[in-house]
């Protein structure tokens, strides 16, 4: 009995150590060299459990060392990782999502991230992350199926593959995709959405040189204020005798190029402060670069481009914020794309309807007093304005239009549904065609001689049986309904009548809804992965990254009982122990 009571009492000990340690982990805090010193900052505290220990602990079972604290650590990792796992393996169909970036060491990082279903409803989560030695497509296929493996996650089961569109992860003859493509036949490639959104967007302005010279000059008014804290402060001043608002230039980033919104939308509104900051900063010692932004601002072409940016930007700025959102699916993009593209011919129809360009006549005139612009404001409408909006519309119609198999699965969708029943018989016939010639054959994959083979995900006839039934139930119950695609696709997975009378519809419903459409989520890793791995913590290994990315992203923001129980169950089996548990 008493060595029972003993052992609940160490068991406590270890959780107490655990919950420590997962609050530093947690809040991207260095682990290895504060965890001792938070240990003793809680017997200060009073607590007199940890403070026995330490009193009464051998010296080499104080469990504070940074190889106990680095495999208790690998325990937390562990039960996150198996409850994350054990519900990406109750999901029939997977997505992957990988992306590669350098971190704070210049070491190229491997981020693999999972899409899979729970109760009907599309979720993604990181997976690990690893350090990729080679980049090339090949070593990068290897190590994600060596990951899969490792993980035993079924590389059979991926429908998904979520990729930028480099040729190393996306070329059709040599890529990951195509690698990857061998082992899982009926795997769709899908090119981020929102790296496709960018790229439209850095092609429309390339062929407008009035925007360029806008951006480039919105890199030189950052630089100025963020390598001169003492122009930053004259700005400041300068925007509080305005009594205009204390605004920071944000950075036009190169990579997030819609990032570029912030720093747009910061200068139209320090636009007066900026003039009169140059303006001071020239009059004080004669900088050149001061006088040449200060005339810069002064002239209508950029007041006019940074206001059509501000409309423009802030629309793509949405449908962005939209694309990345991680319940999102495939065949709704087509609708979120059409609204923006309206709204933008909307914009370059009429530009009365815009937010902020209507006004950028009367801001030009107040700046530089009645000065005439008719003409300038013609000629700008005409060979910039109206031509750089329809660039920017051309530009995402090409890269955002969904095709085939993507397209398809819209069939779903009650918005598309006909206006009376008698035309029921024939629709949806072309898209359901497209899903069944995909997903009811065997797919075949040729890569460098050898040829890999999938078996159906759909038997055809079924299929076809089911669909004449089923549009008649989509017609009845949601022609007047506001329901959307999702909404349809996750009921056939969760209504256990609708599932057993529709078994093939419901499978194809899984594999629309677990399609990614951007690796936002991998992106966001690496921004987690830039908290963690910081210059001061440049030497983190690369296991430890991957636990404490881990943590980071995935644990929840306290562990439960039954977590701490088996986080110390598993610290227990990992080898022999001086304290018994």
């Amino acid at each position: 009995a008493a060595s029972e009571i003993d052992r609940k009492k160490n068991r406590e000990l270890i959780k107490k150590l655990a919950r420590s340690l997962y609050f530093l982990v947690k809040h991207r805090m260095p682990h290895t060299t504060t965890f001792e010193d938070l240990i003793h900052l809680q017997v200060e505290n009073g607590n007199q459990q940890l403070e026995v220990h330490l009193q009464s602990a051998p010296l080499n079972a104080t469990y504070l060392s940074k190889i106990s604290t680095a495999e208790l650590l690998s325990c937390i990792s562990s039960c996150i990782e198996e409850s994350l796992l054990a519900r990406l393996n109750s999901s029939q169909f997977i997505s992957i999502m990988a992306d590669e970036s350098s971190d704070v060491s210049s070491k190229e990082e491997l981020s693999i991230c999972g899409r899979w279903l729970e109760n009907g409803t599309p979720v993604e989560h990181f997976l690990g992350i690893l350090h990729a030695r080679e980049v090339n497509a090949e070593a990068l296929t290897d190590y994600l199926l060596q990951f899969l493996s490792d993980k035993g996650i079924s590389v059979k089961r991926v429908r998904g593959l979520g990729f930028d569109g480099t040729n190393t992860m996306s070329g059709k003859k040599n890529g990951v995709q195509i690698r990857m493509r061998c082992h899982a036949p009926s795997a769709l490639y899908i090119h981020c959405r929102c790296h496709q959104l960018q790229l439209a967007v850095v092609h429309a302005a390339d062929e407008h040189k009035e925007v360029k010279r806008v951006l480039g000059s919105l890199l030189t008014i950052w630089k100025t204020f963020y390598y001169s804290p003492k122009k930053a402060e004259k700005l400041v001043e300068i925007q509080a005798v305005l009594e205009a608002p204390e605004l920071k230039i944000h950075k036009p980033s190169d990579t997030r190029w819609l990032a570029r919104e912030r720093c747009v939308r910061a200068v139209r509104r320090s636009l007066p402060a900026l003039i009169r900051t140059f303006d001071e900063i020239y009059e004080e010692n004669g900088d050149a670069e001061a006088y040449g932004l200060a005339k810069l601002l002064r002239k209508y072409k950029f007041v006019a481009c940074l206001y059509m940016l501000c409309d423009v930007l802030h629309t793509l700025a949405k449908l962005q914020g939209s694309l990345q959102a991680k319940q999102l699916n495939l065949a709704t993009v087509p609708v979120m794309v059409e609204n923006t593209i309206s709204r933008l011919k909307e914009l370059k129809e009429d530009p009365k309807t815009s937010t902020w360009f209507k006004d950028h006549t009367d801001v030009f005139k107040e700046l530089m007093g009645d000065e005439e612009i008719s003409e300038d404001e013609g000629r700008f409408n005409t060979t910039v304005y109206r031509p750089y909006i329809q660039g920017i519309i051309d530009h995402i119609s090409s890269r955002l239009d969904s095709k085939g198999v993507f397209s398809a699965f819209s069939l779903f969708d009650p918005r598309h549904l006909p206006t009376s029943e008698d035309s029921l018989a024939e629709y949806g016939e072309d898209k359901l065609d497209d899903l069944i010639t995909f997903y009811g054959n065997e797919q075949k994959v040729v890569f460098e001689g050898k040829a890999w083979v999938s078996t159906p995900d759909i038997d055809k006839k079924e299929t076809e049986s089911e669909w004449k039934m089923f549009r008649r139930v989509l017609f009845s119950q949601y022609k007047s309904s506001t329901d959307d695609l999702q909404v349809v696709t996750s009921r056939l997975l969760t209504d256990s009548t609708l599932n057993a009378a529709f078994p093939n519809l419901a499978t194809l419903a899984s594999l629309q809804l677990v399609l990614p459409v951007t690796t936002a989520t991998v992106e966001r890793s690496f921004s987690d992965m830039k908290l963690v791995k910081t210059r001061l913590r440049s030497r983190l290994g690369e296991n430890t990254l991957d636990q404490a990315m881990r943590v980071c992203i995935e644990g929840p923001p306290t562990l439960s009982e039954d977590e701490l129980d088996n986080i110390v169950t598993l610290w227990k089996d990992m080898k022999p122990r001086r304290l018994s548990v």
